[in-house]
C-alpha cells in the first residue's frame, strides 16, 4: 500500500496547464496551463472494460466502449488491457499484470471468481448484458448501463474530491483534497476506503500481426496507462465543514513515458470502497483542453 503524505504529487514530464471552475469538465485552457477539477455535488462512478488485443471477442466492445465520455454518458470510462491472453499469440502492449489483478480482484468482492474479456464493471459489478446490448445496438440510450448511471448520479455525493495539478519542466505536481460525509464515516469508515489515481491515453492505434486479430488495426481510446493505488484516506475527525471530514491532501508519484501523447492524456481520481467494490466518486480530467 502507498503512503500517504500531506500533498498529492504526480511527476509527469508536460508542460503546464490550467482548467479551472471544473466538475468533470474543462474551462478554456491550454497545455502550459495549471488543472482544476471539482467532482460536485453529484456522484459520478467509473466504467471499467476489461479488454485485450489478443482477445477476437473484443474489438467490437473496444469500439463501444472509446465512445463513452463523461460529457455525453456520466461516467467516467477506463479501459484496462490485460495480460493473461499473451500467449496465444500476440503481446499487447498496453496489457499489465497489475490490470488483470485488479479485473480479479474487482470480481471477488462480488463473490465471483470467473474473469473473462470483454467485461465491463460499473461500480465495481459486472454489467454484461448491457455491453451485449450496447454494442449489437450502438448509438441506442436505453439499455441497463444508461439506467444504472442515472441511478448513481441521482445519488447526493458522499465523497468530495478537489483536484489540482502544478507542471514543472519534467513533472507535474498533482494535489487531491478528499471530503468525506460523516454518514459515510459511520457506514463504512475510513479505513474500508482507498483513492486511486490513473493515467488514460486516447487515439492509440495498433496494426496486430499475429494471434486472434491477425490482419485488425485496432483503435483504442481511454486506456489506462498507469494505476496508482491502492491509497489509504486518512480522516481528520476532528476537522468537520458542512457535514463532510476533510482528509487533507494525498501524495504519490507516477513517471509518465516519452511516448505518451500529453495532449491525448487525461488525469482521472476515484475513492472506492475496498470491502465492497462501490466507486464512491471520480474526476477526471484532460491534460490539454480543447482549442
Amino acid at each position: 500500500m502507498n503512503r500517504v503524505f500531506i500533498v498529492v504529487t504526480f511527476w509527469l514530464i508536460t508542460s503546464s496547464i490550467i482548467l479551472a471552475g471544473l466538475s468533470l469538465g474543462v474551462n478554456a485552457a491550454t497545455c502550459d496551463q495549471r488543472i482544476h477539477a471539482d467532482s460536485g455535488v453529484k456522484t459520478v462512478s467509473i466504467a471499467e472494460l476489461y479488454t485485450s488485443e489478443g482477445c477476437d471477442s473484443c474489438p467490437p466492445a473496444d469500439k463501444w466502449f472509446s465512445t463513452l465520455s463523461f460529457e455525453k454518458n456520466g461516467v467516467v470510462p477506463l479501459a484496462f488491457h490485460v495480460d493473461y491472453w499473451d500467449y496465444i499469440g500476440w503481446k499487447d502492449r498496453f496489457g499489465k499484470p497489475g490490470f488483470a489483478e485488479r479485473q480479479r480482484k474487482v470480481v471477488g468482492l462480488q463473490g465471483s471468481r470467473t474473469v473473462y474479456t470483454p467485461q465491463v464493471m460499473l461500480d465495481g459489478k459486472d454489467v454484461r448484458n448491457a455491453v451485449d446490448y450496447y454494442v449489437s445496438n450502438l448509438g441506442s440510450s436505453d439499455s441497463q448501463l444508461d439506467s444504472s448511471i442515472r441511478d448513481l448520479a441521482a445519488k447526493p455525493a458522499q465523497v468530495s474530491l478537489k483536484l489540482r495539478a502544478q507542471p514543472a519542466l519534467n513533472a507535474i505536481d498533482v494535489a487531491v483534497a478528499v471530503g468525506l460525509s460523516d454518514g459515510l464515516l459511520r457506514k463504512a469508515g475510513a479505513s474500508s476506503l482507498s483513492l486511486y489515481f490513473v493515467l488514460t491515453e486516447n487515439n492509440l492505434v495498433s496494426r496486430v500481426t499475429a494471434g486472434e486479430n491477425k490482419g485488425a488495426l485496432l483503435k483504442h481510446n481511454h486506456v489506462v496507462r498507469e494505476l496508482s493505488g491502492p491509497i489509504q484516506i486518512p480522516v481528520d475527525a476532528g476537522s468537520s465543514t458542512d457535514n463532510a471530514n476533510s482528509a487533507g491532501e494525498i501524495k504519490t508519484t507516477i513517471s509518465l513515458p516519452k511516448d505518451w501523447k500529453r495532449e491525448d492524456l487525461n488525469l482521472v481520481a476515484f475513492v472506492q470502497n475496498n470491502r465492497s467494490g462501490q466507486v464512491l466518486q471520480a474526476v477526471s480530467v484532460p491534460f490539454c483542453a480543447p482549442l
